[in-house]
């Protein structure tokens, strides 16, 4: 017995949108299109969208892509996937990404070189129209090769050498040094700071920001520096720290390395606040349930900016501003305590 084949509906074309909302062809694309420029009445573009929602018409991605030379794409480098301050810049940029109709692609590089310069060369053989680099080395290989190769990329939550490049980060030198003048404020003489690695732009500009305050309070800040952006080594280092002597405070360089110094204050018997003042960086949500004063960094804006940055690169979109320097404020809550002369004498 034969098979009996029944028609199937149909994929909607451009042609019937075009019908459907009695405009021609071109202008369903220019009233589909995230490209800018294409002026049309706001009741035409409304027309056309109707019809297109009720034909379940799609554009083709592959044509506008070919049309653009583009392939919509835009690659992501992050060190740690795990870290929720950098699930936040992720979350950002990608939402600003597909709202301006690209796609992105991410990689996990563990912060490590070889595998940094692996992503990128798939990312590049994947023909990616830009990348997003969120790796924290002051000396890094893949944006000297990006920058040689006028390949174009966006610094996220980092700067580097580079005049001209682009980067939305935020001002750490500064920021840390408001974390000290906290600490001074409450009477604090005895303040170390656990350093991210130094090797990272954010870890060196933080270190110096803690260093200056300290010495224009007359401070003595103690730095003890993690291995890595983690609890784990926050706690490391503390366990160091708290063995050749505890200060009264202590600001880690980010939430993640203060919830490994509160972890081993607690080993040690100290209180936060009453025994050891702790102060972190990033605002990340474990912070607020440890009632953890910090560092509020907008990292979803963080992620948005940096994406919409690349993306007007890559339209030629004239860029006033190459580097943006994002607010951020001091959140001061329990684990900082209050003016305690007893305590801190």
């Amino acid at each position: 017995m034969a098979e009996v084949r029944r028609p199937g509906r149909t994929r909607s074309t451009i042609v019937d949108v075009a019908n459907a909302a009695r405009v021609h062809p071109s202008t369903v694309s220019r009233a589909l299109s995230a490209q800018p420029g294409h002026i049309l009445r706001p009741e035409t573009r409304a027309r056309v969208v109707a019809a297109a929602d009720r034909l379940g018409y799609h554009p083709s991605a592959l044509a506008r892509s070919l049309r653009l030379r583009r392939t919509l794409t835009l690659g992501m480098l992050v060190p740690d996937i795990a870290n929720t301050f950098l699930a936040g810049i992720i979350k950002g940029a990608e939402e600003a990404a597909h709202e301006s109709g690209y796609a992105l692609v991410l990689c996990n590089t563990g912060d490590l070189p070889e595998r940094e310069a692996t992503y990128v060369r798939v990312l590049r053989e994947r023909q990616v129209d830009g990348i997003l680099v969120a790796s924290t080395r002051l000396a890094d290989a893949t944006v000297d090769e990006l920058r040689a190769e006028r390949f174009p990329f966006v610094l996220v939550n980092r700067c580097a050498g580079g005049i001209d490049d682009l980067a939305v980060t935020v001002d750490n030198v500064g920021l840390a040094a408001a974390v000290i003048d906290h600490l001074a404020s409450l009477g604090h003489r005895s303040v170390a700071h656990v350093a991210g690695p130094r090797t990272t732009t954010t870890g060196a500009e933080r270190a110096e920001g803690a260093l200056a305050a300290g010495r224009r309070h007359g401070l003595r800040i103690a730095i003890v520096d993690a291995e890595a952006w983690s609890e784990l080594a926050g706690h490391r280092a503390a366990r160091q720290l708290l063995r050749d002597g505890a200060p009264t405070a202590v600001f880690g360089a980010n939430d993640l390395i203060a919830l490994g110094v509160l972890r081993a204050a607690r080993e040690a018997g100290l209180r936060v606040p009453d025994d050891l003042a702790l102060v972190g960086f990033n605002d990340i949500a474990e912070a607020s349930l440890l009632d953890l004063t910090t560092v509020r960094v907008p990292h979803e804006a963080m992620g948005a900016r940096a994406a919409r940055l690349l993306i007007a690169r890559l339209e030629g979109e004239a860029i006033a501003e190459p580097r943006i320097v994002l607010e951020a404020e001091l959140v001061i809550r329990g684990s900082s305590g209050t003016a305690d002369a007893r305590r801190i004498a």
